[in-house]
């Protein structure tokens, strides 16, 4: 298959569409319809959703409760909607920011927003979108010298912490103050 046959494709499953995505940071999140629940959670019990799926609230035939693809675009600063059950584009947004990673093996998610980071100029900063938005909500910036590599959330959900390669440290964010809680020196570009 070439070009974007591969997502076309009706036998392609999530994991294989995740594998896929290439250079486009690929993140299979709740809908706007207001599911916390995202790809990358974990919550434990008889109910809990199984990885790496999201959840969407309300009747499973609307066209607003279905799951979504959320294709972040590097070199546009956008991102694409993609309705999951149709495999088809909805739309695409501008973002305004260079999403590079997400990962459904790493926390992004505080609970209302996603956390990711961008290095515009080559300054990191850490990005927080809000998902119904589908834009920027809250920014960090001021955290050293890009690239960075990853952002995570801590288990708190209050906390991230973001490498700072190009200053060899890790930064610990306090997410609800949008500040640098404090920092970590390590070894060459971390």
């Amino acid at each position: 298959m070439s070009g974007t046959d591969w997502f076309l494709s009706p036998g392609i499953d999530r994991r294989t569409l995740l594998k896929g995505a290439g250079s486009a940071a690929l993140g299979l999140l709740a809908t706007a319809s207001g599911s916390s629940t995202l790809a990358g959670t974990r919550e434990v019990g008889p109910s809990a959703p199984q990885p790496g799926v999201a959840q969407a609230a309300g009747a499973p035939d609307s066209a607003e409760n279905r799951e979504t693809v959320y294709v972040f675009n590097v070199g546009s600063r956008d991102v694409t909607l993609i309705d999951a059950a149709d495999r088809r584009v909805r739309e695409t947004r501008p973002l305004g920011a260079s999403v590079r990673w997400l990962s459904n093996e790493q926390t992004y998610w505080d609970g209302q927003r996603i956390w990711t980071y961008d290095f515009p100029n080559d300054r990191l900063q850490a990005i927080a979108i809000d998902p119904k938005q589908v834009a920027i909500t809250k920014t960090i910036s001021g955290l050293g010298k890009g690239p960075g590599h990853s952002l995570m959330v801590l288990p708190d959900h209050k906390t991230a912490a973001i490498n700072v390669a190009g200053d060899d440290l890790i930064a610990f964010l306090d997410l609800e103050a949008g500040q640098v809680k404090s920092t970590l020196k390590t070894g060459a570009f971390p």
